[in-house]
């Protein structure tokens, strides 16, 4: 359809909103409560224009003025063009070129900023608010109200992580929408009406799961993150775009550090993978990134561990492995190591001719059956979740089956990027839970689930195929006739070690044409194993470590995991001193996953960049000049020394370049792994313990906070003061 926005003619797809109209001709509009992935509802009535058609008359022909050129008919009030369907042939004027939408703006900015606190010197949001630079852009620049404010309550803690400032809230309604929309909860609303209006939640608080993203779509500060909270302005951190290694997603987040500490990490928008959500335990479980780290090599002298440097750490190496054959070295990696790191450990291994080589947490089954991506499960017509518990093993996995349920719409992309209001998407949307089967133990998924089933997962699939319960033969219904299927596979299955478990789920595959997601165990858990990073020639690999006669270990805590440690000379590469670390011959420091640069391969077969921030990290190095170091002690000059020759290395292995990786990744479903026999038990955790950071006396973070809101002086409430005459502030 033919729309003219400023006098710019442009062709856009039917169902456009006005406001997309407006960026798509590189114009610009002011608006708080619209949001991309929300339905839109022109709560805040900011992005006003003049909107206008043409009109056809009783001829049928369309009117035409004294100049014979098509008469545009305006609405007679300014329109808010978030909630407004541009029209063929419709014309839209904005502040640019109408007086009538610049003094509305303007009005409609100051009725926002009638009660709204002047606080921003110590407001978190400053530098980042969308109100102060609206204001400053649209605003007339001056108050004319000389009364006091309304005020309400401030440092309101909705839970552990999120603190809300009632007084600052512009009632953009966008929290109240993600909630009922996103995660499918009704957990906050307006509360009274007019000028007493307030948000607020039921009682017992927010939910924990994804509660936090809130905190990155108020438009002002009244939302905030309390674990960031007063940590640095927005223009004192280091924002640096990278992948969550948390779980198998790959979220695109933003972390920012300041005075290199990692103070806080916000959700950064991957359509195809996160959309712009990401967890709770990705929001708010950084802190042990900048606590109690591992700065310095530690090196055991007369039974006790002690600071060194690297030289002589290597030399300790040297000595600890000199009456151990290469080839008998165990190499032993976290399953969220990235590829450069794993092709140099490959090499490396290949080099010393040792097979016994693995990365820890993982899944022994290898499958055949065509793979889902997320864009997938969200467009699914039918999804059947199998032995998952989708909040510990992938969460976000389970905001696009709620997204399936809901219709599967996903926003228009334009040249500006994702739509900023969908006409499509609606409040408070009518969900299909007659879509979702949910089998296996009860899990938060259940509730919107039509079909529930109870089985154990080493033989839930089994069943499935050849169902004994009412239950089970409607969730194969379900997928036989469905057109578009997605069979979703977690930790009860794919753990569960059964050999003919692949032979299954291809048997499934091919009976109701679904497509497969297999969740693997760790972040980077299908890269690893693409790279065949798995005990060979016989080897017991990481099951086996107590029998290993010397061991590489790179952020395992077996000791931890009530494994033990090898019968011989251990080193561990650790980024905290673990149980493993406290009993190792040699510590060596490690950085963690916000500190690469590097790739990751997510549960969908996505390539995903990750980026390094500006952390303090002493002298800890990342695997592959750790793996350098351990080579020279063995006398061995590696065959990857740096990111340049992994990549490199990645190239010739799997064919796939990952320098200059697009900003969402680069699918690839073809890439083979490897599979052999796991031998330790995973059972899925997203809040690992260190998480949870200690504070003093052995608190965690959140009794810490519990406690200082009982004792209200850490986060001070608003105290009535007597009224002051009116001036102009």
């Amino acid at each position: 359809m033919k729309v003219t926005v400023d006098g710019i003619p442009l062709d856009l797809p039917a169902g456009t909103s006005g406001i997309d109209a407006v960026f798509a001709a590189g114009r610009d509009v002011p608006y708080f409560c619209a949001h991309s992935y929300l339905s839109p509802v022109g709560a805040c009535r900011m992005c006003l224009v003049e909107a206008g058609t043409p009109r056809k008359g009783k001829d049928g022909e369309l009117e035409k003025d004294e100049n014979g050129e098509v008469k545009i008919f305006y609405f007679p009030k300014p329109m808010a063009s978030c909630t407004m369907q541009a029209t063929e042939g419709m014309h839209i004027k904005t502040a640019a070129t109408s007086e009538v939408v610049a003094k509305s703006q303007a009005g409609m900015m100051e009725f926002t900023l009638i009660n709204h606190p002047l606080d921003c010197p110590t407001c978190d949001k400053g530098g980042a608010c969308e109100l102060q630079d609206r204001a400053f852009e649209y605003g007339y620049g001056a108050s004319r109200f000389g009364f006091d404010r309304r005020h309400a309550d401030k440092h309101y803690p909705l839970s552990d992580f999120v603190i809300l400032d009632q007084e600052r809230c512009i009632h953009c309604k966008r929290c109240v929408r993600y909630f009922e929309e996103v995660p499918g909860q009704e957990v906050l609303d307006f509360i009274e009406r007019g000028g007493h209006t307030f948000i607020d939640t039921q009682e017992g608080g927010l939910p924990t799961g994804f509660s936090g993203n809130i905190t990155d779509i108020c438009p002002v500060g009244a939302l905030l993150d309390n674990v960031a909270r007063f940590r640095g302005r927005n223009w004192e951190y280091d924002h640096t775009p990278t992948t969550c290694t948390l779980c198998p997603v790959g979220c695109a987040i933003t972390v920012d550090a300041r005075n290199g500490r990692l103070e806080r990490i916000v959700g950064r928008e991957n359509r195809d993978v996160n959309e712009m959500w990401i967890c709770d335990a990705g929001r708010f479980g950084h802190s042990f990134a900048s606590e109690g780290r591992l700065t310095r090599p530690l090196i055991r002298e007369d039974g006790k561990l002690r600071e060194a440097d690297w030289d002589e750490a290597m030399a300790a190496m040297n000595r600890g492995l000199a009456g151990v054959h290469p080839s008998h070295l165990g190499l032993f990696v976290a399953a969220d190591s990235t590829l450069e790191e794993g092709v140099a450990l490959e090499r490396l291994a290949a080099q010393l001719g040792t097979g016994n080589v693995d990365h820890w947490p993982r899944y022994a089954a290898q499958l055949t059956a065509p793979s889902a991506t997320l864009t997938d499960v969200a467009q699914a017509d039918a999804v059947v979740v199998i032995g998952a518990d989708l909040g510990e093993e992938a969460p976000i996995v389970e905001l696009r089956i709620l997204e399936a349920l809901r219709g599967g719409m996903l926003p228009t992309e334009f040249d500006h990027g994702t739509a900023i209001a969908d006409l499509r998407l609606t409040e408070r949307p009518a969900r299909t839970p007659e879509k979702l089967a949910v089998i296996g133990r009860e899990s938060g998924l259940w509730r919107h689930a039509g079909i529930q089933a109870a089985s154990n997962g080493h033989n839930a699939v089994a069943r499935l195929l050849r169902p004994d319960t009412d239950e089970l033969r409607a969730a194969l219904a379900l997928l036989e006739g469905a057109k578009q299927p997605v069979v979703i596979l977690g930790a009860d299955v794919l753990g569960s070690g059964t050999e003919a478990l692949a032979a299954q789920v291809s048997e499934l595959a091919s009976r109701t044409g679904a497509k497969v997601l297999a969740i693997p165990a760790g972040a980077n858990s299908a890269g690893l194993a693409a790279l065949g990073l798995l005990p060979r020639d016989g080897a017991a690999g990481y099951a086996g470590l107590g029998d290993a006669p010397a061991a590489f270990l790179s952020r395992l805590d077996p000791v931890g995991q009530g494994l033990g440690l090898p019968r011989g000379f251990t080193v561990v590469h650790d980024t905290h001193l673990t149980e493993t670390a406290k009993r190792a011959d040699v510590v060596l420091p490690a950085v963690t996953n916000y500190e690469k640069r590097g790739t990751t391969v997510n549960l969908e077969g996505r390539f995903l960049a990750l980026e390094q921030a500006a952390l303090e990290a002493g002298e800890g190095a990342d695997l592959i000049r750790t793996l350098t170091a351990l080579a020279g002690a063995l006398g061995v000059r590696p065959g990857v020394r740096g990111l340049k020759s992994a990549q490199a290395a990645l190239h010739e292995r799997l064919g796939v370049r990952v320098d200059g990786l697009p900003e969402r990744g680069a699918l690839n479903l073809n890439v083979t792994r490897a599979a052999a026999p796991a031998g330790v038990p995973y059972t899925p955790q997203l809040w690992k313990p260190r998480m949870r950071p200690v504070t003093r006396e052995g608190e965690t973070w959140v009794e810490r906070t519990r406690q200082l809101v009982e004792e209200k002086w850490a986060l001070p409430m608003y105290v009535p003061q007597p009224v002051q005459p009116g001036g102009d502030d």
